[in-house]
């Protein structure tokens, strides 16, 4: 699902979109899953995987890396939900904060970081991949 949905992002250009399927292989997402129980939460309808959130613990923060929401399941709260869960793994990984980025053309995510209270932190020009991203905070 991760490679599929990448190939659809708009907002990725071609080199971010090469550089992250070469990263994340099964094998990495399974090393981040035996480092850390809550890294990879999915949202699921019986067998079919709505969406998912990938995140990792760093020096009491959790850093949100990917959230995906399959095109078909957008717009029915499971960006949402997958947040609310992720928020509430922070204190069993002892952590005070929540933090990700998106692109700043990302609309939809950005409607979905305030909508479940992160707050904007910084705008950081020509960054990852050469492109323009905002940084989000959520204390918990």
């Amino acid at each position: 699902m991760f490679r599929r949905m990448l190939d659809t992002i708009p907002y990725y250009n071609a080199i971010a979109k090469r550089d992250e399927r070469a990263k994340r292989t099964l094998p990495y997402l399974e090393a981040m899953l035996r480092a850390e129980r809550y890294a990879i939460l999915v949202a699921k309808e019986q067998s079919d995987i709505l969406g998912f959130a990938i995140s990792r613990y760093d020096d009491r923060l959790i850093w949100l890396e990917w959230l995906v929401v399959d095109s078909a399941s957008r717009r029915k709260g499971v960006g949402s939900a997958l947040l609310r869960k992720l928020i509430e793994t922070a204190p069993r990984r002892r952590a005070h904060k929540v933090w990700c980025d998106t692109r700043t053309t990302n609309e939809p995510a950005k409607a979905t970081f305030r909508k479940n209270g992160f707050r904007e932190i910084a705008e950081v020009k020509n960054h990852w991949y050469g492109e323009d991203y905002i940084l989000w905070e959520k204390l918990v």
